[in-house]
């Protein structure tokens, strides 16, 4: 079973990306993360994270759902360690999403409002949930989970990388058998707040290769940027 993989990362309306990616089709591993804290600290951050875990998930022939947890759970300890050897770095902090395949099923992980979609059939079959005050505002019934784009509180997160202390994530979020014909894609938050699942369906639908899918889809958002937009980026993977 083989896996391709495209990645697009845009600064958007800011000065500078605080966006990462990596991934290693070989290794079967693909993440990415927002990174936070500005002054240039959250790209520390994020690309602190993405390269610990492609460096940790290296030559391995699949991996547990305990591993996987491992893994997340030492990249956050790496930014943590980071900060007290650093002063200057103080307050960084990530995101993250990532997957990781073996044994014929991916299995996916993330901490914050990155996200990690998979598609069957051309539609959305299952997608993370943000670890955000707006997620659980829909949890709750107060809110609908298409108003989470637009909340005034949709960028306050409950749960990052780079927090002082121990990271509450003890399982990965699950995993799912794959098929040929099945497609992924991991995002961070300016890229899904710009675009609708009901779109990713459609322009999946068109698409040959994740890097026609990804460009269609990175064209609609950048229709939509404004001064004011975050950085985004996009990992998009097709199985055959």
């Amino acid at each position: 079973m083989e896996i391709s993989a495209f990645a697009y990362s845009s600064k958007g309306g800011r000065e500078n990306n605080e966006d990462a990616y990596g991934y290693s089709n070989e290794d079967r591993v693909w993440v990415v993360a927002d990174g936070l804290g500005g002054h240039t600290s959250g790209e520390i951050a994020s690309d602190i994270a993405v390269s610990y875990v492609l460096q940790a998930a290296k030559g391995s022939n699949g991996l547990t759902s305990a591993q996987i947890t491992g893994i997340i759970r030492e990249a956050h300890q790496r930014l943590v360690d980071d900060q007290k050897a650093n002063p200057s770095h103080n307050g960084m902090r990530t995101t993250i999403a990532a997957a990781f395949a073996g044994n014929r099923k991916m299995t996916y992980i993330h901490a914050g409002d990155s996200r990690f979609y998979y598609f069957k059939n051309g539609k959305v079959f299952t997608q993370t949930k943000d670890h955000s005050v707006t997620q659980m505002a829909v949890q709750i019934g107060e809110i609908t989970a298409e108003q989470i784009r637009f909340h005034e509180d949709r960028n306050k997160l409950l749960k990052v990388l780079g927090d002082a202390g121990d990271l509450k994530l003890h399982k990965a979020d699950g995993d799912i058998a794959m098929e040929k014909g099945d497609a992924f894609m991991l995002c961070t938050d300016g890229f899904w707040e710009l675009i609708w699942e009901q779109e990713m369906e459609i322009d999946l639908l068109k698409a040959y290769t994740p890097r026609v899918w990804a460009e269609t889809m990175i064209a609609r958002v950048l229709g939509r940027l404004t001064v004011k937009s975050d950085n985004f980026t996009a990992l998009c993977g097709f199985i055959y």
